[in-house]
């Protein structure tokens, strides 16, 4: 077993015998213990290369603000996720305030980011009933992944192989279920590259082109915690591909994450090198 392995171990085993209020605060100070350890220097680089990036001399004097927030940020997710073992459908429920639910009442691709508790809000839009379909990446580490995949079917999340991703994305959507695709991180020489946070990104062209391809909507998603102990879901109107490329689709899909980066920089995942591709 891995030390990272152990150490999650140990943090579930005490998470379980606590209340959700009570592991988001033991997460809030894990987080914080955790920025200060050796272990994660190398994601704190590069966290703080992004900020720079991404803000320039703007928010230059808050990177390390903003990174000590995300950590704590990532340590109560973590614990939250865990209290999903033994937690309700109604307690899940009455953790979130959500608006615009109706948008994906006939179906489409919702496109998010990764920000907020994602793991959290898959589990509670799945507990609404609403038939969600997630695409399953082969696993960096088989342990948290199948651990992840445990807590998505709980709630009725339905997992697509990467091998099979295709035909399985098309038969989703053509019977009018929800296909989630994240499209914030750096997706190689095959993404399309599109303006973010003011430099090119390449950036996951999968949802534009099964929304094109299929004629299906867009539906922007986004999810944040709030002060208290509840969490926001909002859904934004649908975006129709009709006469769009995949180029517009993806500039206001972008524009979007944008703003929500903007207003709470400490809930985006900057430890990932979301500028690592350039372009030709």
């Amino acid at each position: 077993m891995g030390f990272l392995h152990w150490i999650f171990n140990r943090i579930r085993e005490r998470a379980l015998k606590s209340s959700f209020e009570e592991n988001q605060e033991y997460g809030r100070r894990l987080g914080r213990a955790f920025y200060y350890l050796p272990l994660f220097l190398k994601k704190k680089r590069i966290a703080l290369e992004n900020i720079s990036l991404a803000f320039g001399g703007l928010l230059r004097d808050r990177r390390h603000e903003i990174l000590k927030g995300l950590f704590e940020h990532l340590g109560m997710s973590i614990l939250e996720v865990i209290s999903l073992e033994k937690m309700e459908v109604e307690e899940l429920q009455s953790l979130y305030i959500s608006e615009g639910l109706e948008y994906a009442k006939n179906g489409g691709i919702i496109v998010s980011a990764h920000f907020g508790n994602w793991e959290l809000t898959l589990a509670y839009l799945s507990s609404l009933g609403l038939p969600i379909n997630v695409i399953v990446r082969p696993p960096n580490d088989p342990f948290f992944a199948e651990y992840i995949e445990g807590i998505r079917r709980k709630y009725g999340a339905k997992l697509i192989p990467k091998d099979r991703m295709l035909r399985q994305c098309v038969r989703c959507l053509e019977k009018g279920e929800l296909l989630v695709i994240l499209v914030d991180q750096d997706e190689g020489s095959q993404g399309i590259f599109l303006p973010f946070m003011g430099r090119l990104a390449s950036t996951p062209r999968g949802a534009f082109t099964l929304a094109l391809r299929l004629n299906v909507p867009l539906i922007p998603l986004f999810t944040y915690r709030e002060a208290s102990v509840y969490h926001t879901v909002k859904l934004s109107p649908p975006i129709y591909p009709h006469g769009k490329s995949e180029y517009e689709l993806g500039l206001m899909i972008n524009s979007m994450i944008e703003r929500e980066i903007l207003k709470r920089p400490s809930q985006w995942l900057w430890i990932h090198r979301r500028w690592k591709t350039k372009p030709p």
